[in-house]
């Protein structure tokens, strides 16, 4: 599974390591988790439009957003 470092552009800038792969993404910090995001079909998406490089963007948009999660 690709692992990419993201540092928060607001609030308290704090970087998170993002897991991510086909149709699911997992987003840590400090060794804890902060979100996972582990099934496409859940949220309503097709399993062959949840790629990598959409579940990166995703997690991204999510951290920055801080959706279901706190900093």
């Amino acid at each position: 599974m690709p692992v990419y470092e993201y540092t928060r552009r607001a609030g308290k800038q704090y970087t998170y390591t993002i897991e991510y792969d086909q149709g699911e993404y997992f987003i840590h910090r400090d060794g804890q988790m902060k979100k996972s995001f582990p099934d496409a079909m859940a949220s309503g998406m097709a399993p062959h439009e949840a790629t990598p490089d959409l579940m990166l963007r995703m997690a991204i948009a999510d951290i920055e957003a801080l959706n279901g999660m706190e900093e």
